[in-house]
């Protein structure tokens, strides 16, 4: 198994969502208070709206085998590829993942702050897997994890950002909860 974490790439563009100047005062990387006290309701929203773009995903890149998109700590919010029990379990993984790869990174770059938009990718024979962060206001910091046969890791990193894109234009509210 060959495990690669990079925090060199340059951060989704999602510049509003990082401000900050959030709207509720609090940091870009957390979900909105509002939207957080009423995740169940949210949460069917938010998943419904990714779930088509992960589709999207999935029928221009057949060597998908499964997009999982949670929450950082874990919250499963749609995934393709995969039964809905075995995307929440993918999910809390990823979050785990995601805080080890970024721990190891912190320590790595001497106690400085790695970007935001790191990308962890991991090969298993033919399997590749590509797991990326990005802040998206209101939601806080998100985790879109991408895998497929058959392919180099590189394309699947590609895949998942542009798919991360979709996913920050269908997503991104103008106004969030007051």
């Amino acid at each position: 198994m060959n495990t690669h974490i990079r925090t060199d790439e340059p951060p989704l563009p999602n510049d509003a969502a990082q401000r900050d100047d959030a709207p509720h005062g609090g940091d870009p990387v957390l979900m909105h208070p509002e939207i957080a006290a009423h995740w169940e309701l949210w949460s069917s929203v938010v998943s419904q709206a990714a779930l088509t773009r992960l589709r999207h995903l999935q029928e221009r890149f057949p060597e998908l085998t499964t997009a999982v998109l949670s929450t950082a700590d874990g919250l499963h919010i749609a995934s393709v590829g995969t039964r809905e029990e075995t995307g929440e379990r993918l999910a809390a993984i990823n979050g785990s993942l995601f805080g080890v790869a970024r721990a190891e990174a912190e320590i790595i770059s001497g106690g400085t702050e790695p970007s935001l938009s790191a990308v962890v990718s991991v090969s298993i024979g033919q399997s590749q897997l590509s797991l990326l962060s990005f802040v998206l206001a209101p939601y806080g910091q998100l985790l879109l994890s991408v895998s497929a046969a058959g392919v180099q890791v590189g394309t699947v990193i590609v895949q998942a950002r542009s798919a991360a894109y979709e996913l920050i234009t269908a997503l991104g509210l103008a106004g969030v909860p007051g």
